[in-house]
C-alpha cells in the first residue's frame, strides 16, 4: 500500500511538471569555436539586463540557466519552460573562467548575444527587443553569439 501511494505521488509530481512546460529549441551560432555558451533565460523585464561583467552570474535574477559546449561554432541548448514571454542572454565563455570577462570600462572581451538578435548600443539591449513569445511545442529561436 505505501509503496503504490509512493508511486502514485511520484507520477503526479512528474506529470504536474510535464502538463505546465514544454521545450524550447535553443540554437546558438559563434564566430568561435571555443567555449561554452552560457544563457540565462529571464521571464521579468525588471531582472534583464542587470548582469555584470567580471561577476559571476546572479542565479536569484534568472529564471534559469544553461551551458552547452560549442563544436563547429554551433550548440544547441534544450530547455522546458512554460509558454509565455521571455528573453534570453548569453555569453561564450572562452576564458573558462565562468563568467562574462571584461575590460576595465565594463565592455565584454567575449562574444554575446541576445534573443530576438537585439543590439549592444551603450549598454545592453532593452527587454522589448529581446523578448519573444513561446507558444508552441518545440519552438526553435536563434542566438548569434559575437564581439562587440
Amino acid at each position: 500500500m505505501c509503496r503504490s501511494l509512493l508511486s502514485f505521488i511520484i507520477i503526479i509530481l512528474f506529470s504536474y511538471e510535464n502538463v505546465y512546460s514544454e521545450t524550447l529549441i535553443i540554437n546558438i551560432e559563434s564566430k568561435f569555436d571555443d567555449g561554452y555558451a552560457m544563457l540565462g533565460v529571464y521571464d521579468k523585464e525588471n531582472n534583464f539586463g542587470k548582469a555584470k561583467v567580471n561577476e559571476k552570474p546572479n542565479a536569484d535574477i534568472v529564471l534559469m540557466g544553461t551551458v552547452v559546449k560549442i563544436t563547429n561554432k554551433k550548440a544547441i541548448a534544450i530547455i522546458d519552460v512554460p509558454f509565455g514571454e521571455y528573453a534570453i542572454a548569453g555569453f561564450q565563455d572562452l576564458d573558462g573562467n565562468g563568467f562574462l570577462s571584461g575590460n576595465f570600462l565594463g565592455i565584454p572581451k567575449e562574444p554575446i548575444g541576445f534573443s530576438g538578435s537585439a543590439k549592444v548600443r551603450f549598454g545592453p539591449p532593452k527587454w522589448n527587443d529581446a523578448v519573444f513569445q513561446f507558444k508552441k511545442i518545440n519552438q526553435e529561436i536563434f542566438i548569434y553569439l559575437d564581439k562587440i
